[in-house]
Parts: C-alpha cells; sequence; structure tokens
C-alpha cells in the first residue's frame, strides 16, 4: 500500500468556481465557495431548515458564532453554497480530518433546503465535493448520517456509490429522549470516478 502524506496547509483549489449546475427538473442553480459576506445569508438558510432536522447536525448552524467560525476555517475546510437568484438553497463542505495519521481524509456534510430537495441538488454537491478531494490527493471521503432523520442525505450517498461501513445503533438521541441510528459511509476516492 503506498504512502501518502497531505499537507494540511493545502490549499483547496476552487479556480473552477463560479460555475452553474442543472438539476434533474431543468432548474439551473449557482454553486460557489462560501465567503465572509455569505454569513447572514447563510444564517436565514439554516434558520428556514425544520427545528427537528438542525438539532441531528453537529453544530448549532443558526450561531453566528458558528457561522464565523466555519468561514475563518479556510485551510481545513472547503465548503460549497448553492444560489438561485441570490438566495442560498443549499450548502455543503468537505472538512479535513486533523492529525497526521487521519489528515488524509475528509468529512463532508450537506444540508438543502426543503423545496430543493429530490431534485438532485444534493448529489451534486457531494459529486463536486468528492472532485476536490480527489484533486488535492485526498485518499477518502467519509460521511454519516442519522439514518431516519437524514433520509435525503444518505440517498444522495448512495446514489453516488459511497460504501456503508456500519452503523452506531443508538448513535444519536433527539429532544425526546429517543435513540436514533446513525449510518457511517466511505467514498475511497482511488475508485471515485473509474
Amino acid at each position: 500500500m503506498q504512502s501518502m502524506v497531505i499537507d494540511s496547509a493545502l490549499a483547496w483549489p476552487a479556480k473552477s468556481y463560479p460555475k452553474r449546475v442543472n438539476l434533474r427538473d431543468g432548474s439551473r442553480v449557482l454553486f460557489r465557495p462560501l465567503e465572509a459576506p455569505d454569513r447572514d445569508a447563510l444564517l436565514a438558510f439554516f434558520s428556514a431548515i425544520p427545528e427537528q432536522e438542525r438539532f441531528f447536525l453537529k453544530d448549532d448552524v443558526t450561531s453566528p458564532e458558528v457561522i464565523g467560525d466555519w468561514l475563518r476555517e479556510v485551510e481545513r475546510a472547503f465548503a460549497l453554497v448553492a444560489e438561485v437568484s441570490g438566495r442560498i438553497i443549499g450548502e455543503a463542505a468537505l472538512v479535513r480530518r486533523r492529525g497526521k495519521a487521519r489528515g488524509h481524509l475528509a468529512d463532508v456534510r450537506v444540508v438543502v433546503a426543503e423545496d430543493f430537495r429530490n431534485r438532485g441538488l444534493g448529489t451534486s454537491l457531494i459529486s463536486d465535493l468528492c472532485d476536490m478531494a480527489r484533486d488535492v490527493g485526498l485518499n477518502g471521503v467519509l460521511f454519516e448520517a442519522v439514518e431516519d432523520a437524514q433520509k435525503e442525505a444518505l440517498a444522495a450517498a448512495d446514489a453516488l456509490g459511497f460504501v456503508r461501513l456500519g452503523r452506531i445503533y443508538g448513535g444519536a438521541i433527539d429532544r425526546d429522549g429517543r435513540l436514533h441510528d446513525i449510518v457511517l459511509l466511505a467514498m475511497p476516492l482511488r475508485r471515485w470516478r473509474e
């Protein structure tokens, strides 16, 4: 097996953005990197996501401090926004794992506005991020989702060929104390777009 050391200061090549993407229903959206002036629009986007869905996200996405941290972590994370007529309708990010032993991998996250789901937007965002990960020399992309609360995101990962690695039974708990399973997936980038 070939060993590869990833330079954690490696810049994300964003030269292919902004770009227009066609969704399954024929609508066109703009993909572009997240930028500092997007803070308020991103907060509005996340505030419109139903609270029961936001609860399962890893970060408090309605916090200006959290969004501010995302905007400052440009070396570790590359975030894309999808927009239509100036409105953010999707956000996805590739976040490098910390540490030399895990620096060859990245986690992916994706959130899509309710009125743009089931059109291929989440699949397109994840696909672009897998291309980015491959282009910077990462070996794999990891993804995790709460099975019954993030069905669309899981369907997008499945459609792209992510491999289901396992399940954490009761890995998430909702506000009412009910347990939910987390599904772990991976995309080995050596097989991405073969």
